[in-house]
């Protein structure tokens, strides 16, 4: 037999007897503490200032404006649970933003398209550790359909088509994907954006859950007992996560 290779980069960082630090597991979860919803924020009220600013209006391009607005939606789409208000705030100045003329270009719309497509591909993977991912690229752009919704509707059809085809894969896997904890949803986010709350039936064992998030890769290292996936638990009783089997 070959010499076993190592364990995943971070390992001792999950595991929870090793580690039992709340903000260690709060980083592996996805969720957003104080200091990086802060530092986020730092990072898209720079690309709403520069959006919003009148004089770089003549330096800009369609394509670099479409990646700047599609940094701040996907930013707000990875807001996490907590201060909707500073969330909002950074909504509504996008809202704001004289950029219409820019998003009907066809190199925006290419950007567009190829955003869609990487929240397909992570749809692909909606099963196992990309539906968080996809999650957040469906938000983003729904953020930004329903912003700019005029200027899209009209300018913007091969784009909405990827969109589409995204929706498509979205719907097929949802009702069996790997679940998102509850904090790890945009405090912001609507109902509407149904793909936060699937599946209907969340019956996924910790264990399981941990298996399709990592792939299978940490069990030679945790173990498969009841229990091993437990540090995956993110402790908020209204969460799926706080009953479910370990």
């Amino acid at each position: 037999m070959g010499k076993r290779s190592p364990p995943p980069a971070g390992y001792k960082l999950r595991k929870a007897k090793q580690n039992p630090s709340r903000r260690a597991l709060r980083a592996t979860l996805n969720e957003m503490t104080d200091k990086t919803r802060a530092e986020l924020a730092q990072s898209l009220q720079k690309r709403i200032d520069w959006l919003l600013d009148p004089q770089s209006a003549a330096q800009r391009n369609d394509a670099d404006v479409m990646r700047a607005v599609l940094h701040v939606y996907a930013g707000l789409a990875r807001w996490g649970a907590a201060d909707v208000t500073t969330g909002q705030a950074l909504r509504e100045q996008m809202r704001g933003a004289a950029i219409g003329e820019f998003l009907r270009g066809d190199r925006a719309q290419a950007v567009l398209s190829a955003y869609a497509g990487e929240g397909e591909n992570y749809a692909q993977r909606g099963r196992l550790d990309g539906y968080l991912n996809a999650c957040q690229h469906r938000t983003a752009i729904q953020a930004l359909q329903d912003d700019f919704a005029a200027v899209l509707a009209i300018s913007a059809p091969l784009a909405l088509e990827s969109v589409g085809d995204f929706d498509d894969l979205l719907c097929e896997v949802a009702d069996d994907a790997t679940p998102v904890h509850r904090g790890q949803i945009p405090s912001w986010a609507p109902s509407t954006h149904w793909w936060w709350w699937k599946p209907d039936n969340i019956t996924v064992s910790m264990r399981e859950y941990r298996a399709r998030l990592y792939v299978g890769e940490l069990e030679e290292y945790e173990g498969s007992q009841p229990g091993s996936a437990d540090w995956l638990r993110c402790e908020d009783n209204k969460c799926w996560c706080f009953t479910a089997p370990p």
